[in-house]
């Protein structure tokens, strides 16, 4: 009989394995071809990207108008917020982007991109590693991960810079920590601590990973000893300190206070963006870059009902409490939500498709285990066939979505078509459209698109009367088109309703200086500056004044220079080169008169002829 079994035993190892046996590799070549399968698709699906520019959304104050990423100013990437958040690694990156190709948006897209892929690769060798090498698991949870529609949004937009980096480094932490797990050296732990205060560097999501770690070690089977604690102590340390600065810095403006969404209506918000990120894994509709709040007496049947489905996913995850692989994937997807929930309502928007970019890596392993137990059933065909489909459906969608983030005209075009009766999105697309008819591209379009974002305005605020942003927009329009009265009334009724607006004050300063009242001017412009030192065209508005009427030319060199130190435009070097003429020294005028030419402002050919260019 031992025999028997002997050659029983003999006999069926050397079987070909099953069906899911086959597909973990044995094999660098096998595993290879499945990763760069899922890049290959990954990266054709999001390649449109590389044809977009900038938005109007943010893209504004972390690069196009950002000066500290322009000298670099070293000093205040690492001392001074940027959007309400401390994320000094990403501004270096950005940094680097403005060194290498200035305004150019090529390279800031193709950073984005390429951190993208490497981060479906780690999430290809992260899921490799805790499904025990299943790589049919492996390469489903990347596919999902690298081409989901709700993605879109963290890759795409560069201000989202910070998502990509973060999470770049916080799946190099969950790998290194799941190779300690699996080896036992300390020095794997020193590298997980490493990759973390590198991931808070880059975005404060990041101070989520302690729980995140002992997830891993309940998914490992590790016991919860005392020394399983004290590991996370350190994690623990540097996501309280994160965690306060981040408070601290968004507090000011980013934070939604409880006089606007008192806290009772925070349980609901909370109970709604769960059931909507986990509907919108498996149907990403509608897709949009804004989802505004409700209104605290309106907030609809899904906000009120969304308890139900909260309670219907506890008595699941209760009645799987003994599935290791439903309360891990499960717990991981919610856990990565802890932040943005909103208990704490932050930014304008009740939910963000960026927000699902790690949180999915959950909902995708397990539904990737899920169908992998299928694969040597009589579906086996079909259960092939899913990722195929999905590739399909989900890559068609992704591959048009990076359209949408093209420009602010798109993108806000876009939002309005979703969400017409909202104020913002309207107000943000008129912001963009006025700027546009500013540019010499755009000349022979300049009256459509001032309209247009007249237009814009006028809505936003007939659907919101008290919206500064809207009225801010509706001034400078007005100004633009020469109705200076109109726009001094807009700028009275902003001051009602922020009594220190800097703009406000820019508008008043400016309408003066036509109506050929110096002094009022004058007053304005002061009271601009001292509300908003940073405001580059208000410096040199003040400038234009003390040259042209007032003849202080030492004084108007100054706000030139402070605004070409914010904003080098070829327009503020050429007035500078003017003042220093003006002051004899023909020098500095040719210096500054050259560098304005070289940025495209056009020098009269008289003034050329004065300085004997």
């Amino acid at each position: 009989m031992k025999k028997k079994a002997k050659i029983k035993a003999k006999n069926k190892a050397n079987q070909p394995p099953t069906k899911i046996e086959s597909l973990k590799p044995a094999k660098d070549r096998s595993f290879l071809l499945w990763l760069f399968g899922v890049l290959a698709i990954t990266g054709l699906c999001l390649i449109p990207m590389l044809n977009n520019g900038f938005t109007n959304w943010d893209d504004d104050v972390y690069v196009t108008s950002n000066s500290i990423i322009k000298v670099p100013d070293w000093q205040a990437i690492f001392t001074r917020p940027s959007a309400y958040n401390y994320h000094p690694l990403t501004m270096l990156t950005l940094a680097f982007n403005y060194a290498i190709s200035g305004m150019d948006p090529f390279s800031y897209h193709f950073v984005n991109w390429l951190l993208h892929i490497l981060n479906t690769s780690l999430v290809f060798l992260f899921i490799y590693k805790i499904s025990e090498r299943n790589i049919f698991v492996a390469a489903f949870t990347s596919l999902i991960f690298g081409i989901h529609p709700m993605h879109v949004e963290s890759v795409a937009w560069v201000s989202e810079r910070k998502d990509v980096l973060y999470t770049c480094f916080f799946l190099l932490a969950l790998l290194q920590y799941w190779n300690f797990l699996e080896s036992a050296k300390r020095s794997k732990l020193l590298y997980c601590f490493t990759f973390f205060i590198l991931s808070l560097l880059s975005k404060p999501a990041a101070i989520i990973l302690p729980f995140v770690l002992l997830l891993l070690d309940y998914w490992h089977g590790r016991s919860f000893t005392w020394k399983v604690w004290t590991e996370k102590i350190p994690f623990l340390i540097f996501s309280l300190l994160f965690g306060f600065i981040t408070i601290k810095v968004q507090s000011a403006e980013a934070i939604v206070g409880f006089d606007t969404y008192p806290l009772w209506t925070r349980f609901f918000f909370a109970c709604y963006t769960v059931m909507i990120y986990t509907l919108r894994f498996i149907v990403p509709y509608p897709l949009s870059a804004f989802h505004p709040y409700p209104s605290v007496n309106a907030l609809g049947l899904p906000v009120l009902l969304s308890p139900i489905f909260i309670i219907g996913l506890m008595i699941f995850l209760w009645l799987k409490r003994k599935n290791k692989l439903v309360v891990f994937s499960l717990l991981f997807f919610i856990v990565n939500l802890l932040l943005v929930m909103q208990f704490v309502s932050i930014g304008l928007t009740i939910v963000s498709e960026r927000y699902t970019y790690v949180p999915y890596i959950g909902l995708s392993f397990l539904a990737g285990m899920w169908l992998s137990k299928y694969l040597d059933s009589k579906s086996a065909t079909f259960i092939k066939a899913i990722p195929f489909i999905i590739a399909i459906i989900f890559g068609i969608i992704s591959f048009q979505r990076t359209t949408v983030w093209k420009d602010g005209d798109t993108l806000w075009a876009d939002v309005v078509k979703h969400y017409p009766d909202a104020a913002t999105p309207r107000s943000n697309h008129a912001d963009y459209l006025r700027k546009m008819a500013a540019l010499p591209a755009y000349v022979s379009r300049r009256d459509e698109l001032l309209n247009k974002a007249l237009e814009e305005s006028s809505m936003a605020i007939k659907l919101k009367p008290t919206h500064v942003k809207a009225y801010v927009n509706r001034q400078n329009i007005y100004l633009v088109l020469g109705k200076d009265s109109l726009a001094m009334a807009d700028a009275e009724t902003l001051l009602k309703l922020d009594p220190s607006n800097s703009q406000a004050f820019y508008t008043k300063g400016f309408a003066y200086m036509r109506f050929d009242r110096q002094d009022s001017s004058l007053f304005w412009f002061n009271k601009s500056i001292e509300a908003d030192s940073n405001a580059d065209f208000v410096l040199n508005s003040r400038g234009t004044l003390l040259y042209n009427k007032f003849q202080r030319y030492n004084e108007a060199i100054a706000d030139f220079t402070r605004a070409i130190e914010l904003n080098p435009k070829g327009e503020y070097f050429f007035n500078r080169s003017n003042c220093y003429f003006r002051m004899g020294d023909v020098v500095k005028a040719k210096s500054d008169a050259l560098i304005a030419a070289q940025k495209g402002f056009i020098i009269p050919e008289a003034y050329k002829s004065s300085l004997q260019l």
